[in-house]
């Protein structure tokens, strides 16, 4: 069963968030889970609009485009999980969660910042914001859940590499 799914209408691009829980992860989350998103993000995706005829009249419809190796690209994403690690050595207890926290979630204004210049797609988009979605306060799950990421992000690359190797 794949990790993400496009709907057209309304327009949207979910994953599977039972099987990328954080806070209580699955034995195979690191390793078949992690393997499986690189695989998938590796073919870029994105829901496009355009314009479609019918009998004389034009409507807008949005399909799925892929973009292959046009967007995704490793060296973009591991900026992204380097940052992730700089905070996640930055946030070591809850104070420093609740202190970082505001930090850590505006990494999603960044990854829709790259999403618009068309430097990564809508399955990373997804995936990033719902793996920080995770972290719901500033306790000690929310920093169990951050680790849990940078773990899973860092299993995902491995896996990346052998998907995308430059």
């Amino acid at each position: 069963m794949a990790l993400f799914t496009f709907l057209t209408s309304p327009p949207q691009c979910t994953c599977d968030l039972a099987r990328l829980a954080l806070t209580q992860p699955t034995p195979e989350l690191f390793d078949k889970t992690a393997k499986e998103l690189a695989e998938e993000i590796s073919q870029g995706a994105v829901l496009e609009e355009r314009e479609e005829r019918q009998g004389g009249q034009r409507r807008k419809v949005w399909q799925v485009k892929r973009v292959g190796d046009r967007v995704n690209k490793p060296a973009q994403i591991r900026k992204f999980y380097d940052e992730l690690c700089m905070w996640v050595e930055k946030t070591q207890t809850v104070e420093d969660l609740e202190r970082n926290l505001p930090f850590i979630k505006m990494m999603n204004a960044k990854v829709a910042y790259a999403r618009g210049r068309e430097l990564v797609d809508d399955k990373f988009v997804v995936w990033f914001s719902a793996s920080l979605e995770q972290i719901r306060a500033a306790d000690e799950t929310g920093l169990k859940v951050l680790e849990n990421f940078r773990t899973l992000f860092e299993a995902f690359l491995g896996f990346y590499k052998v998907e995308r190797p430059k």
